[in-house]
Formats: C-alpha cells, structure tokens, sequence
C-alpha cells in the first residue's frame, strides 16, 4: 500500500514538464520487481487533471481504483467490497519539484521527492516511462502508452462511486 500512496503523490510528475498541460491520461503497465526478480505487473489506465486530481483504474490482474483529490486518496476495492480513505502529507510543491527536474540524456529527467529519486522518460516530449525504488525497495516501472494530453475530462469522472455495502476504513 505504501508504494501505491507514493505513486498517488507523485501524480503531478505528470505534468511538471509544462505549464501548458492541464490534463493527460494514458493506458498503463506497472511493474514491480522484488529483490529476488519476481515480477508482478498490473494494467490500467490513468487520468489526471490539473490542479489536483486523478484517477488510477486497475483492471488486471485485480480490479482497484485508486482517486487522488489533493491531499485524500479514496482506494476503491471491489473485490474485498472495501474502501480506504487515507490523507497524504505533501509537504513538497510537487509542480516545483518536477520543474526542477534536471535532464540526465535525450528526453530523460530526474527528480526527489521524499529521499527518492524517479527518472523520467519522454519520448517526443509526453512522458512514457517513470521509474522508481519504492519504500521497500522494489523497482516499481511504469509506463504509458497511447498518451492524450489536454484533452477535456469530466471532474465526474474523479468522484468515487463506493456502494453502500463496502466497507469503510479511514486511515
């Protein structure tokens, strides 16, 4: 759980590289490699809009949604009809963060947040990979396809539908 509230704070890097991208989404794959190499990789998709908001659908091998709304994250878990609330602290501005991301190569970027480092690919300026150690040092890959940036999202599409027979847990 950790890596992935981790991930739901670093949902600006994605549009840290310009000021003029105001919203992006993009099917995605996130690899999470263990010490040992064994290798779990999910599927979904991503959308997220300026100032604050995103949405990560999970779709394989489980189903989860993950809504970032600021500094709340609602993960929705239709399999186990649960529901955490959690608060993030986000001590950082991420956008300066991000902006302040020095270029290692071609279309490659580093950044900190919170003692770790992320690289950064673009290709043809659209981000296309993010990399990581996550808190448990695990190497967390994501990468994204069939980009779409500044295209108009509904804020409805940020709010989360939780039946009313799931469980609740607040954290």
């Amino acid at each position: 759980m950790k890596f992935l509230l981790l991930l739901t704070a670093f949902i600006p890097v994605l549009f840290g590289f310009s000021e003029s991208i105001y919203s992006f989404s993009a099917p995605f794959e996130q690899r999470i490699v263990d010490d040992q190499n064994k290798t779990i990789t999910y599927h979904g998709h991503v959308w997220a809009k300026r100032p604050d908001k995103a949405l990560w659908k999970y779709t394989d091998p489980i189903e989860k949604n993950v809504y970032v709304h600021g500094k709340r994250v609602i993960v929705v878990e239709p399999d186990l009809e649960q529901v955490i609330i959690k608060k993030i602290n986000n001590d950082i501005d991420l956008f300066t963060l991000i902006a302040s991301a020095k270029p290692i190569g071609n279309e490659t970027y580093e950044a900190n947040y919170s003692d770790q480092l992320f690289t950064i690919r673009l290709k043809q300026g659209i981000i296309e990979q993010i990399r990581y150690l996550d808190p448990f040092e695990n190497r967390v890959i994501l990468t994204f396809t069939d980009q779409e940036q500044n295209k108009e999202i509904d804020d409805d599409k940020f709010f989360a539908h939780i039946p009313n027979t799931y469980d609740i847990i607040k954290d």
